[in-house]
């Protein structure tokens, strides 16, 4: 009890630091002095990594930019148990949760994901790729993502989480950092109003450190730089490494009406239907839930949980802290952590997954469906087999709707087109 009271304390803190609500999209809305600034100032964004919260019939939307208090969402039915499986426990997103618009969020399915998401063809994709062209490459990305981590507790899960924003939608290639003059782009979508600045801010101090080279000025792709920085965040929390396939070319444009990320509030069945569509299996869906190691969420998606009464699926003792920390008058700048070592990389998620303690619906969920609770399991017995899917589950994710030369660019700047 007292260790989940210091994480509150701390999650205020940071809440303070941010500036901005915990999720999955940008706190901006569409304009108005809550919009995200432009280039030097990126949007104040998410902390968490996973996926994101969008707004559906069973989700709250995010603030708007007015001030207006969010209305808090239904809580959503607990999925069926297949035959063999325990009980079904409800899931949210954000990870899972149930929210407005962030990583695994969205509204019942939205459009169908663009063809090109489905393809992996790594043909020209290669840890060695700038080895010539910037051969210092690795050690300038990692340098300022070092330097983010030193000054802020959030910038790690805030860029891990950025990296699956952006692939989960039209594809790894950088469209998400693009700011439109109407604000018509992936950043200021429902979906990405929580994403939290600490991200972009690591991304754009890696582009600056990389453009200072030399050898590497306007060379390297933004789309690059955003895989190497979310590997990185990775290491430097503890976490395994791997080699980063790089040759990605970045979008030429981004639209906010292509976002579709999976909602805090589905289920397994709803969540792998978006995953599937990218080729992506259960296995991806639970390895990748578990970069929700890292980070917190806004109380925005853990009130429909918990009011007027907790779900079946969370562990009656654990809900009433959660009621303690976010009031049922919702206050979205409250932030809850998704397990206890919040800054370190481990498998601490999928234990408190397995005492019924997942913040989100979604992280919920997979323990109470009988094609994840085995996986979960095993994940939350051995660090290292986690260590090693999560490994292949960003590898496959960071292949997600590559751009060549012919429908693609090397953005001088990563915040628009050239």
């Amino acid at each position: 009890m007292k260790a989940l009271i210091l994480l509150v304390l701390v999650s205020f803190l940071i809440a303070a630091a941010a500036e901005c609500p915990f999720s999955h999209g940008n706190d901006g809305g569409n304009g108005g002095a809550n919009a995200p600034p432009k280039e030097d100032n990126p949007p104040k964004h998410d902390n968490s990594p996973g996926y994101s919260a969008p707004a559906n019939n069973n989700t709250a939307p995010p603030p708007p930019a007015s001030g207006t208090p969010p209305v808090s969402p239904t809580t959503p039915k607990p999925p069926a148990a297949s035959p063999g499986a325990s009980p079904a426990l409800a899931p949210a997103s954000s990870p899972a949760l149930t929210p407005a618009a962030s990583p695994a969020l969205a509204p019942e399915l939205a459009p169908a994901l663009a063809p090109s998401l489905n393809k992996t063809n790594t043909g020209s994709l290669s840890p060695d790729y700038y080895a010539k062209i910037c051969p210092n490459l690795e050690s300038l990305v990692q340098g300022a993502v070092r330097g983010m981590m030193a000054s802020s507790p959030i910038a790690a899960a805030a860029t891990l989480r950025l990296f699956f924003h952006d692939c989960f939608i039209t594809g790894c290639d950088a469209s998400l950092l693009i700011q439109n003059p109407n604000n018509d782009d992936e950043q200021h979508s429902s979906e990405n109003m929580f994403l939290r600045a600490d991200g972009y801010k690591t991304i754009a101090a890696a582009k600056a450190a990389v453009d200072a080279d030399p050898q590497c000025a306007n060379k390297v792709s933004c789309a690059d730089i955003m895989a190497l920085a979310a590997r990185d965040a990775v290491v430097l929390s503890g976490g395994p490494t791997w080699k980063v396939e790089l040759g990605r070319y970045d979008a030429l444009g981004a639209r906010a009406s292509d976002v579709d990320l999976p909602l805090t509030t589905e289920d397994v069945p709803a969540l792998m239907k978006r995953f599937s569509a990218h080729s992506l299996t259960v296995a991806d869906l639970v390895a990748l839930s578990g970069g929700h190691t890292l980070g917190a969420t806004s109380c925005v998606f853990v009130n429909p949980r918990i009011y007027p009464t907790a779900d079946a699926f969370l562990d009656p003792g654990f809900a009433g802290q959660l009621q303690g920390i976010c009031p049922s008058n919702l206050n979205p700048n409250t932030f809850v952590f998704f397990d206890q070592s919040v800054t370190s990389f481990d498998n601490n998620y999928f234990l408190m997954v397995q005492q019924k303690k997942g913040v989100l619906f979604s992280d919920s969920a997979l323990y109470f469906d009988s094609s994840s609770k085995g996986i979960v399991d095993k994940f939350a017995a051995d660090q290292n087999a986690f260590f090693t899917q999560f490994v292949s589950s960003m590898v496959t994710l960071g292949r997600l709707g590559l751009k060549t030369a012919a429908n693609g660019e090397i953005r001088a700047t990563c915040t628009k087109p050239n």
